[in-house]
């Protein structure tokens, strides 16, 4: 039987696609695992009057301090305990599993490592889109569509299930 190590939680706990060149998986963590470039991270950090200590951040990332197409394998093994089933995610839709919003169901985030992309639907202030390595591509779009249709867990009789949740709750 599999159990979630975090429940997915607003802006928090953000589910996460990622495409490597062997498989797609979804990944549900704390949203700071995915800031690809902990350097431009900090100084932006810093630049804010705020302390940043990286030997802390970098002890936390394997070391790593920019994860890219050629490093993402060694960082990724950090996270398979976090890899859920699409089938589980799945599960939480249909019985509305959540907790303050339906909102916490959607993917924050879309990570291609074969095409070096980035793309965001994060609701909140964090750019991620802005933390990418050199020579990447980081945007804040609608990534819906390049997710395998088999693994669009939000789907059910090709109505997207959270929209209609989220749309109902806003009526009452």
């Amino acid at each position: 039987m599999f159990s979630l190590l975090l429940k997915p939680e607003y802006a928090q706990n953000i589910i996460v696609g990622v495409k490597t060149s062997s498989q797609f998986s979804w990944y549900l963590t704390e949203r700071d695992v995915w800031i690809l470039d902990i350097v431009k991270y900090k100084k932006l950090y810093e630049r804010n009057g705020f302390s940043f200590d990286m030997d802390f951040a970098l002890s936390l990332r394997n070391n790593i301090s920019v994860v890219n197409e050629k490093n993402y394998r060694l960082y990724l093994q950090e996270y398979t305990d976090y890899t859920v089933p699409t089938s589980e995610l799945k599960k939480l839709v249909e019985h509305q599993d959540y907790g303050s919003t339906i909102l916490e169901l959607r993917p924050s985030l879309f990570i291609d490592f074969n095409q070096k992309k980035l793309l965001s639907l994060y609701p909140e202030l964090l750019p991620f889109e802005n933390y990418v390595p050199n020579n990447w591509s980081g945007i804040r779009e609608d990534f819906t569509s390049d997710i395998p249709e088999e693994d669009r867990y939000w789907i059910f009789d090709n109505i997207n299930y959270i929209d209609k949740l989220f749309n109902e709750k806003e009526r009452e």
